[in-house]
């Protein structure tokens, strides 16, 4: 089997587009894609809650009786329990049709990220919010995470965030993968010239090298020179 990975650096920085058990990720803390309520009743949500046990679910209590109803695009982070795992991030993605999805999940990715650096963690791992029950569209969701993660990564020099996995689905890599190419091509960022992207595809198996883009680079290409890039 062809394992799915794509690994984008930025700097010392990684992020890691994987098809992965989330639950497996080698990683600091984990993301629990939540409801506003922290009822951990289905899906991924449950899956995490079974997992780490009842610890868990006492905290999402005790969070839910402190602070109310969490707000679509906050996160809060409670003990991972039986998991191995510093901490659980409970980040409350947006339901499709409520409007304004991508910009709600942008917050609930920066939100995640703020927690996790505020802590000292250095590496976390996400699934693909929303894009279960709450039926956003995997495009959405993966335009969210690249312009989140590069834009919270170039306003945070020292930040000591090393790694970021964004586990997915099989079904799902190809889409995500995809838009975070289309996003790349049409970046108007302005970068130092000095900084690149450096991707290594090893969705074959096997390490084809690193391809470094500068901004000029992902301004000026068309779509027909990145394909040899991403595969």
């Amino acid at each position: 089997m062809k394992k799915q990975t794509m690994q984008f650096l930025y700097g010392d920085r990684e992020l890691i587009l994987e098809v992965r058990d989330l639950l497996k990720a080698p990683v600091d803390v984990i993301v629990n894609p939540a409801n506003s309520s922290l009822s951990h009743g289905g899906g991924l949500a449950l899956h995490i809650s079974q997992q780490a046990g009842a610890a868990l679910d006492k905290e999402s209590e005790q969070l839910i009786k402190q602070y109310g109803q969490i707000d679509t695009g906050m996160a809060v982070y409670s003990t991972a329990g039986q998991l191995p795992y510093k901490a659980v991030i409970h980040a409350v993605g947006p339901r499709m049709g409520e409007g304004h999805e991508q910009q709600k999940l942008e917050q609930a990715i920066s939100n995640s990220l703020k927690l996790c650096e505020a802590n000292c963690w250095s590496s976390i791992a996400f699934p693909a919010i929303s894009t279960g029950v709450f039926q956003v569209p995997i495009k959405i969701c993966a335009q969210a995470f690249f312009r989140t993660v590069t834009h919270y990564w170039d306003a945070r020099h020292d930040c000591d965030i090393e790694r970021i996995v964004i586990c997915l689905t099989a079904d799902h890599f190809q889409s995500f993968f995809d838009a975070f190419r289309e996003d790349a091509i049409h970046q108007q960022e302005a970068h130092d010239a000095k900084d690149t992207i450096k991707i290594k595809d090893n969705s074959n198996g096997e390490s084809v090298g690193y391809v470094e883009l500068t901004e000029s680079d992902i301004k000026d290409a068309n779509d027909d020179e990145f394909t040899g890039w991403f595969k």
